[in-house]
């Protein structure tokens, strides 16, 4: 005959240790899977923001261009070489480069909208679009008659997180 202290069996005690190690073994990958994803979706925003701030500069580089190539092609008639990018001096402008040659530049007043992706998955201000996490705006510095800064900012939220992407840039009067 078996006494009771004899009985097979795990106490109340055994089994909440049970619990606890097979909790801390699962909770632990968990979460480091959990931190790993929101990572890879904040490096995914910060490559796209940093694309997209890159681009508001090429806009104005592109602005700049067209200028000196109408400026060269018709010598009697000069071109400014920041023509048509008045609402980016000083203050900060909303640009969209797919519509490039149809539509200048916006200024903002406040805040700048956001861009809108389009059905192609480009980033514009086409009303057709679906509104995106990203709002870029362009600000025009001149320093000298001859030197201008660039900068294009682009911020988001992510996670109830603000992020945000500068890029400067100075350019040059060539002629």
């Amino acid at each position: 005959m078996m006494t009771p202290r004899e009985q097979n069996g795990f106490t109340l005690v055994e089994t909440l240790v049970a619990i606890t190690i097979l909790m801390v073994s699962i909770v632990g990958p968990m979460y480091a899977v959990f931190q790993a994803v929101q990572t890879t979706y904040i490096a995914r925003d910060q490559l796209i923001a940093t694309a997209l701030a890159q681009e508001g500069v090429e806009y104005v580089r592109h602005t700049r261009d067209s200028n000196f190539l109408s400026t060269i092609s018709n010598p009697g008639t000069p071109v400014p070489w920041l023509n048509g990018l008045n609402a980016c001096t000083g203050q900060s402008c909303m640009v969209d480069v797919t519509a490039a040659e149809t539509t200048p530049p916006v200024s903002c007043s406040g805040t700048c909208a956001p861009l809108k992706v389009s059905s192609t998955n480009l980033y514009s201000y086409d009303p057709s679009g679906s509104p995106s996490r990203f709002t870029r705006s362009v600000t025009i510095t001149n320093m000298t008659p001859n030197d201008a800064v660039i900068t294009s900012t682009v911020s988001w939220i992510n996670a109830r997180i603000p992020f945000s992407i500068t890029v400067t840039e100075h350019l040059y009067n060539w002629l």
